[in-house]
């Protein structure tokens, strides 16, 4: 890689290692659908080199995470990250990286069929399609995970009592989707959406989720406004076991890597237009105002999801609590829940 640039701090403050690896999953019950996986785990030291993530070609960065670093002794628990409509597995490196920190092995996918390249290439499938794929990727990634560990070593070993979903946008959806599969998947203990798409999932469909749920919905974001997605999910999981928190000061890329981007986008000589003209056109959807410092806002979108998982699976219910507090007396940030 022609260009690699340093992402600067963690979002947060810790005294943990992280390794990270990589590979390509095929799933022969599915035609051979091929899937792009990253996986973030605790480790218990560095390697020769920090893993790097491209983001356009020649072009990447690097962050915490150590190239295939040391595991450090398991179980941990496991998320499944899923990304939004026309993302990547690499759009929320930062996040990733960062619940790795706190102790969880991370695995994100691509959805082929709804990636950044997809949609260039003109490669995108339809909506009905993406949905049952995504699902059906998180299914197969879980499954082959835990078949059989020599997929990414040295990925630790996974606490299979402790498996929960997330996902951002469409993302969100795919959380929600799989939460609420019939019939419902046992090993699953929690899920989240950030931002969640939910409108073409019906209130039935919905009702079905049984797991700890998170929502977290942000006031400036108009792609999946609260009143439209965060709302439709709220109306059937406000009476269980569930958290929605909302954020004003939160767009649609409130959680991902996209302020990163916009940080780097001045040390890449000779950035085509028209990948300015995108990166530009996304900077007020971070915290609704362009030019806003993005840093606090992508690690309090980390600190509610790495609170909550911290807290549904007992992971670290003293850190789920500071977590909370800490979310409670941020101004615009408003909780709601049983668990509230």
């Amino acid at each position: 890689m022609s260009l690699i640039l340093e992402a600067g701090p963690p979002l947060e403050p810790t005294d943990r290692a992280i390794g990270h690896v990589s590979t390509l999953l095929t799933d022969p019950a599915r035609a051979d659908r091929l899937l792009g996986l990253e996986c973030w785990y605790p480790a218990t030291g560095t390697a020769p080199t920090r893993a790097v993530y491209e983001v356009l070609p020649g072009v990447g960065f690097t962050a915490a995470a150590h190239e295939s670093a040391p595991a450090a002794p398991g179980p941990h628990p496991l998320v499944v990250f899923s990304h939004g409509r026309s993302g990547a597995r690499t759009s929320y490196v930062l996040l990733c990286e960062g619940l790795a920190a706190r102790g969880y092995v991370v695995v994100a996918p691509d959805h082929p069929g709804d990636t950044l390249v997809d949609w260039m290439l003109g490669n995108a499938v339809d909506d009905a399609t993406n949905e049952t794929q995504r699902v059906a990727d998180v299914r197969f990634v879980i499954d082959a995970l835990l078949a059989d560990t020599s997929l990414l070593p040295p990925l630790p070993h996974v606490d299979t009592t402790r498996i929960a979903v997330a996902g951002h946008s469409y993302g969100g959806y795919t959380a929600l989707a799989f939460a609420a599969a019939h019939p419902a998947d046992s090993r699953i203990r929690a899920a989240a959406g950030l931002q969640p798409f939910t409108r073409s999932l019906a209130r039935k469909v919905i009702a079905q989720i049984a797991v700890p749920t998170l929502l977290v919905g942000g006031a400036q974001d108009e792609t999946c406004p609260p009143a439209i997605d965060t709302d439709r999910a709220w109306d059937v999981l406000a009476a269980r076991d569930a958290r929605r928190v909302d954020v004003l000061a939160a767009g649609h890329q409130a959680c991902s890597d996209v302020g990163l981007y916009l940080d780097l986008r001045d040390q890449v000589d000779g950035l085509p237009d028209i990948v300015g003209e995108f990166l530009a056109s996304m900077a007020a959807q971070i915290t609704g105002t362009a030019g806003d410092p993005w840093r606090p806002t992508v690690g309090l979108h980390l600190g509610l999801l790495g609170g909550w998982f911290d807290e549904v699976l007992a992971v670290d219910p003293t850190r789920a609590t500071q977590d909370l507090d800490r979310a409670r007396a941020t101004p615009g940030v408003t909780i709601a829940g049983t668990r509230s």
